[in-house]
């Protein structure tokens, strides 16, 4: 879909290029300017779905860093359903939550991916996900669908954050 985009833009700016004096040979240049930039950012876009899909695959089991602040987005398309949460090493109630994520991370192992945000050293991805407060935890499911937690009314004790990880099975 970007690539059509940025094509088109491509065709765009070729005719505009053309139409206003330009030599038939810049008008091309523009052209092949603008398709080698899609390129780039559509495998720049593969790129960060690899990292993220090799985050994941890794963390079978335990709970995945996120140190990347420009892998995850709210649109990514999850193979299996991610739990992520979204903390801060001078959060309280983040430091509660922390070891029971852990131990949802072992329960649902081979089932769920669990991943962790610091939202002080991933800023872009917690604006993108809307974070406004501390722990966040979103639920990603397969089928594009999101829940999202504040706080742990939800989550504490650990009975509670596991019944809601496998209603989202």
């Amino acid at each position: 879909m970007k690539k059509m985009i940025l094509c088109a833009a491509a065709v765009v700016a070729a005719v505009c290029a053309a139409g206003c004096g330009k030599t038939q040979e810049a008008a091309q240049a523009t052209a092949e300017t603008v398709q080698e930039s899609a390129e780039a950012a559509a495998e720049a876009a593969e790129n960060t779905v690899a990292q993220l899909d090799a985050a994941l695959a890794v963390a079978n089991g335990k709970v995945s860093e996120l140190d990347n602040d420009e892998v995850l987005r709210p649109d990514v398309k999850v193979a299996e359903l991610t739990v992520v949460d979204f903390n801060a090493t001078w959060c309280g109630p983040c430091k509660m939550l922390a070891p029971v994520f852990e131990q949802a991370a072992a329960k649902f192992e081979g089932k769920v991916a669990f991943l962790s945000v610091d939202i002080d050293k991933c800023p872009a991805t917690a604006a993108a996900f809307g974070v406004q407060a501390v722990p966040t935890v979103v639920i990603l499911r397969p089928d594009g669908k999101t829940s999202t937690f504040v706080g742990t009314q939800d989550l504490l004790p650990a009975d509670k954050f596991f019944k809601v990880v496998q209603d989202n099975l």
